[in-house]
């Protein structure tokens, strides 16, 4: 696999409300803390972090620097791997998703699943990301989550994906996950933060 197209798996869905499965009677008081959490976060309309990406597959894995930042709808995600090299830039928002490469080669598409099709040919579904890393679920699909009583997601289950959430910091004005597995079928990301930076809250 050429390293810019893991590019295609930090794509992202735009805003709106999340369908809620049934929860278990054990952890509604941590699903309250975890929704008023993604309520907190979802007014954040300015963020951005830096890290480091890893990819196995069944027959090879692949790591990199990651950097994606967020202003509004508006989203750009850089990759490279070691010494800078592989790796493009992804643009996000609007109609519109662009992947462009080191090599210069340039890809666009109606939005983020259809990008994936485009250019790696599997369906993959990867509209929930941006939300699966700030450890919230994507709008308008059913979940399945294990959250502590301070309402920190723990593993959460959507489109298939299942994502394993590790150690959280600070970052008023919530706590953001600094490590983050995802795992579907034979594929696994797993995402280690160095910092988020969260710049600007949307007041009523």
């Amino acid at each position: 696999m050429r390293p810019w197209l893991l590019l295609l798996l930090l794509l992202s869905g735009l805003a709106g409300c999340a369908a809620l499965q049934p929860v278990p009677e054990d952890q509604l008081a941590a699903r309250s803390a975890f929704l008023e959490r993604a309520a907190a976060l979802d007014a954040v309309s300015h963020w951005r972090f830096a890290g480091r990406l890893t990819l196995e597959l069944p027959a090879e894995s692949w790591s990199g620097q990651l950097n994606w930042r967020t202003e509004g709808l508006r989203q750009v995600i850089d990759l490279s791997g070691p010494m800078g090299r592989g790796g493009g830039r992804l643009m996000l928002g609007g109609d519109q998703a662009v992947l462009i490469t080191r090599e210069g080669d340039r890809y666009e598409a109606a939005d983020a699943d259809e990008l994936m099709a485009l250019v790696t040919g599997r369906a993959i579904p990867v509209g929930g990301l941006d939300y699966w890393v700030r450890g919230m679920p994507r709008p308008g699909v059913g979940f399945d989550l294990r959250a502590d009583a301070d309402g920190l997601p723990r593993r959460l289950i959507q489109d298939g994906w299942e994502i394993v959430y590790g150690a959280f910091e600070e970052a008023a004005p919530v706590g953001m996950p600094m490590s983050v597995e995802l795992h579907r079928e034979d594929t696994r990301l797993r995402l280690i933060i160095q910092r988020w930076q969260l710049t600007q809250v949307d007041t009523p």
